[in-house]
């Protein structure tokens, strides 16, 4: 084991209790001898793991049995790197599979390094707006392929028939764009094409080996928009069998993704964040295309969040400015950005549609390249936190 002059973190966000195969707190977890594991109950499901000690195999052993796993990424600053893990046989043993070069771990001085850890046992829509479908309650079509099911660790395997498939069937609580992942494990037959179709779409990807039936991964399968919050049918199939089986099929994610174009600085400097171009981390809130209304709305879970992404040409100090409608007001809200945090109290503008600009603070943007925005409510007042048509970084002359 390599000892770390800082601890590496952990996020793992977990299903809630009633779909785990055991409750997760700080009490009844094992504490490990790499670091500690805290679980958290804040409504996100988040257990957060400190690790001191980075290992020098590249396998870090996690508790059996874990929650079910379907996404594992390393995280540095905005970089993530998707993660692979590895059961043994009767899923008794676990280990994610770390990259060995000490050159990923930043110096001490730099952002501790993350990892993200994404469980569901059941199919389940998630705070934050991600949707997972769990093999463990999938319908399985054909005559071969079936459920294998050991605590923490569920697989749709026996997959030799090309002609069987899986679904889910869905009501989603909003609509939006999402980013379509698919979980599996496969030895062999790279190349080997998953069909998916959900809610008419249909996307076509091939996948590659993992190593091992018992070595699991993440898979883009692509982007779609969800343009209705009506009950939908996930499935998945086989358009092309290369080896002597599909895959073991773990799960399928709906990711929530920037509802419009990529966000630039314009030529004068300004920063224009409009509602159309948001990602929505949401169960409720969601971007609303109509005419009179262009905005973020249905904001009554004030566990619901707004994030955009953008690029800087010319860093410096700006204005925040949102341009935000509310009924009743009341709400505070934060502001995150370049590394600093501004709160303000929604004001009442008499209708939700009637939208005010409001200048808030500054914040300064030190370097060019890709940079986030995200606003959270810390409270709500009334039916709903607000709408927010766009917000603005107005560069500052100084």
């Amino acid at each position: 084991m390599r000892l770390l002059a800082f601890p590496i973190i952990l996020f793992a966000l977990v299903a809630s209790a009633r779909n785990s195969p055991a409750a997760l707190d700080s009490t009844t977890l094992p504490q490990p001898a790499w670091g500690r594991i805290t679980a958290l109950t804040n409504g996100t499901g988040l257990v957060l793991l400190e690790v001191r000690e980075w290992p020098a195999s590249g396998r870090l052993a996690l508790p059996t049995p874990f929650p079910h796993i379907t996404a594992a990424h390393l995280v540095n600053g905005r970089q993530r790197q998707p993660l692979r893990w590895l059961f043994n046989a009767d899923a008794t043993e676990l280990h994610l599979e770390l990259p060995v070069a000490p050159a990923v771990v930043p110096a001490a001085s730099a952002a501790p390094a993350l990892i993200e850890l994404e469980t569901a046992e059941k199919t389940a829509q998630f705070a934050g707006g991600r949707i997972t479908f769990s093999a463990l309650d999938a319908k399985v079509l054909g005559t071969q392929a079936k459920l294998e099911s050991h605590p923490g660790n569920h697989r749709i395997g026996f997959w030799a028939k090309a002609t069987d498939a899986v679904s889910w069937d869905f009501k989603p609580t909003r609509w939006g764009r999402y980013d379509v992942v698919v979980t599996y494990s496969a030895a062999g037959g790279d190349g080997t094409e998953f069909l998916v179709e959900i809610a008419g779409k249909s996307f076509t990807v091939a996948r590659p080996s993992t190593g091992s039936w018992y070595r699991y991964t993440t898979w883009p399968v692509g982007r779609f928009y969800l343009d209705k919050s009506q009950p939908f049918t996930v499935k998945v199939g086989c358009a092309a069998l290369k080896g002597v089986a599909v895959a073991n099929l773990k799960a399928v994610t709906l990711l929530p993704a920037p509802e419009g174009v990529a966000i630039a600085q314009d030529a004068t400097g300004l920063i224009t964040l409009a509602s159309s171009n948001a990602i929505t981390h949401s169960v409720l809130m969601r971007y609303e295309p109509a005419e009179k209304k262009n905005c973020l709305g249905y904001w009554a879970n004030p566990n619901d969040w707004a994030e955009w992404e953008f690029a800087v040409t010319r860093p410096g100090i700006f204005t925040v400015e949102v341009s935000q409608g509310c009924a009743g007001g009341g709400s505070k809200v934060q502001v995150e950005t370049g590394g600093t945090k501004l709160d303000f109290v929604v004001e009442n503008t008499g209708h939700f549609q009637n939208f005010k600009p409001r200048a808030i603070g500054e914040i300064t943007l030190k370097t060019a390249g890709t940079h986030t925005l995200a606003v959270r409510p810390q409270t709500k007042n009334g039916g709903a936190v607000m709408d927010i048509r766009q917000v603005r970084l107005i560069p500052v002359a100084r």
